[in-house]
């Protein structure tokens, strides 16, 4: 079972990453929850016959999405933007398919004496993107909202491919943040199916069983169809306007399924369970694989629909096959059904926004491309779990083998019984030793790394003692200088603390020290951060990579933290201030740690005389003044 829960759980939290991609942020611009459209019948209507009032639209009421299937003549399209803003500010349309030829963009400014042009570009896969100044995997269109006012977006949409995709706009950090999360998901998706194919491939190799190589196909091919639909096959792979950007869909559609079915074929074990049906099987994937042809030939509006109802047919078929076998106690095909349920669905509700029956949104490609991962990851890891039940079988009947001939020998081999018995009693004998010398030399080397901790911790406080700062500050002032980042240095000691330890005892002063050192803990969770006492009152704290704000920054928190930090003597509070000098900068190329700390420690002396309980940055003039 837990064979099952692993992928599964690792498959439910890659389902969620949808959720998260999807998570937008308000901004000043409200575009109106409808658009309208226009059919282009005749081909010739230019941007100032649709601006004026005579055009009919149809109005649609919904913002997010374009969904008018295929279209032999162009279509306009027209949004419309309220912005209540008070300075000028950039916006992004993003048109979510890679699969549009010819498209015109226009940007409109509404106004009582009529509608000015402000922006006019011009994307698609059938020409350059020549205002698609990122490179992106999808039309993208930049434009300028400069005040407050109406504004509208028209589109003119010529295409073979469906008129059928996501429209969004976004501001700077919406379009940006959407990208990256997006970036981020496919990035995870393309990555484990690459890790995956790998592994049945691999397999295959050496075990040249068919249903790895059928795997791994079906991996494949589901690649090359979900980087033609999300773009990134166009962006880094084969560029717009190739062979396989216009008919890589169809045929990762066509092969993804042909080798899906291939696969379930021979992992469940059914042409030795119901061979009518596995023939039959063969005969439906096996038209896929023929229409593979008709998709290099044919135009996409006259194959692809029909591809498209086949496939929601296969995938009802799917499940009937799966449910069936799952009733009549096939094992593996519950694993199957477990992994392709997500992948089913998922399947279902795409095609059926391709078929306008349901609304189109980036979610259900999203959704579909998370099942085609979770159920990649829950099949191969039945076939890993069905590898290791045969391996487990195997040796199951081998044992047996030999438990008979050793019963029919076993009279005439009793001596060699003997002499094999005080070899095993032997060999446990020098186990045991050897194991009882590994448990010695890890308690020693145990012992050895606590006394190598206790020479470099404060014993007091349980931060770095001085030792450890000898040891880390050269390390880290030549990490700086290679990557050119900034280190600061903090020298903070507490004010008066003599005359703590004089009026409150020693104890309590100690006791002082190690809250402040708690508190300096906060402030020195990275890795790379260095904490140490000093000596006495006086700790240092090292912040690689940290230019001058930061450091003040984190200087004058420790500082307010410690001020108001509750120090209490029996009930009477104790007034613990500290006072910082601190040096920030990239080192210079023979700078010493010894030199780092002497600037430090000049601010700290300048702190100590403006008052104390306060906050000094280095300043060459310290050195100046001092001498």
């Amino acid at each position: 079972m837990y064979l099952i829960l692993r992928p599964l759980v690792v498959g439910v939290m890659y389902l969620l990453l949808p959720c998260w991609v999807m998570a937008g942020q308000a901004t000043e611009f409200r575009v109106w929850p409808s658009h309208g459209v226009l059919l282009d019948t005749t081909g010739d209507l230019s941007v100032h016959d649709i601006l004026s009032e005579n055009a009919e639209w149809a109005t649609v009421q919904t913002t997010n999405s374009a969904q008018h299937g295929y279209q032999a003549q162009p279509v306009w399209f027209r949004f419309t933007i309220s912005a209540s803003t008070h300075q000028p500010e950039q916006m992004y349309l993003e048109l979510g398919t890679p699969f549009l030829d010819y498209v015109d963009f226009y940007f409109v400014q509404v106004t009582p004496q009529g509608k000015n042009v402000l922006v006019h570009s011009v994307a698609g896969d059938q020409q350059a993107f020549l205002s698609n100044v990122f490179g992106h995997r999808f039309p993208v269109f930049p434009f300028e909202v400069a005040q407050t006012g109406d504004y509208q977006v028209y589109l003119r949409v010529h295409s073979s491919s469906a008129l059928i995709f996501p429209v969004n706009f976004h501001v700077t950090n919406g379009f940006f943040s959407a990208e990256f999360k997006a970036q981020a998901f496919y990035g995870l998706f393309f990555g484990m199916m690459a890790v995956l194919a790998f592994y049945n491939g691999y397999v295959w190799f050496f075990m040249r069983d068919r249903a790895y190589l059928y795997n791994m196909a079906f991996i494949l091919s589901a690649m090359l169809y979900q980087a033609s639909i999300s773009g990134f096959g166009s962006q880094y792979l084969w560029g717009q306007g190739s062979f396989l950007n216009v008919k890589g869909y169809g045929i990762g559609i066509l092969a993804t399924i042909f080798f899906a079915g291939r696969f379930a074929v021979r992992f469940i074990d059914l042409r030795n369970r119901v061979p009518a049906l596995a023939k039959f099987t063969d005969i439906t994937v096996s038209i896929f694989g023929l229409l593979i042809l008709p998709v290099l030939v044919l135009p996409e509006n006259q194959i692809l629909p029909v591809i498209y109802v086949m496939e929601l047919l296969i995938c009802l078929y799917a499940i009937g096959a799966l449910g069936h076998q799952c009733l009549t106690g096939n094992y593996w095909a519950r694993y199957l059904m477990a992994g392709w349920s997500v992948l089913i669905t998922g399947t279902l509700f795409y095609v059926a926004s391709q078929m306008g029956w349901i609304a189109h949104n980036v979610l259900i490609e999203y959704i579909h491309a998370a099942g085609l991962a979770l159920g990649n990851v829950m099949v191969t890891s039945a076939l890993a779990a069905r590898m290791q039940r045969e391996r487990s079988e195997k040796n199951e009947a081998m044992k047996k083998v030999l438990d008979l001939v050793q019963e029919v020998t076993e009279l005439t081999r009793e001596k060699e019984q003997i002499a094999a018995s005080a070899r095993d009693e032997l060999d446990r004998r020098v186990d045991q030793k050897t194991r009882d010398l590994s448990i010695m030399l890890e308690q020693l080397k145990t012992s050895n790394e606590k006394l190598e901790h206790a020479t470099l911790t404060d014993a007091l406080t349980g931060v770095g003692n001085r030792r450890y700062l000898d040891n880390m500050f050269p390390e880290m002032i030549k990490q700086c200088q290679q990557t050119r980042t900034s280190l600061g240095v903090l020298v903070i000691d507490a004010d008066h603390f003599k005359k703590i330890n004089d009026e409150f005892g020693h104890i309590m002063g100690d006791e002082c020290l190690k809250k402040i050192a708690v508190i300096l803990q906060r402030f020195s969770r990275r890795n790379l951060d260095v904490l140490v006492r000093y000596g006495g009152e006086e700790f240092i704290l090292l912040l690689p990579a940290t230019d001058e704000g930061g450091v003040l920054k984190v200087a004058e928190s420790i500082r307010h933290h410690i001020q108001y930090a509750s120090f209490w003597c029996n009930d009477q509070r104790i007034p613990v201030t500290v006072s910082i000098g601190m040096h920030a900068g990239v080192p210079a190329a023979h700078v010493t740690a010894e030199s780092l700390l002497v600037k430090a420690d000049e601010a700290l002396y300048q702190a100590k005389k403006n008052g104390r309980n306060r906050v000094e940055l280095y300043r060459a003039r310290y050195e100046s003044a001092n001498a």
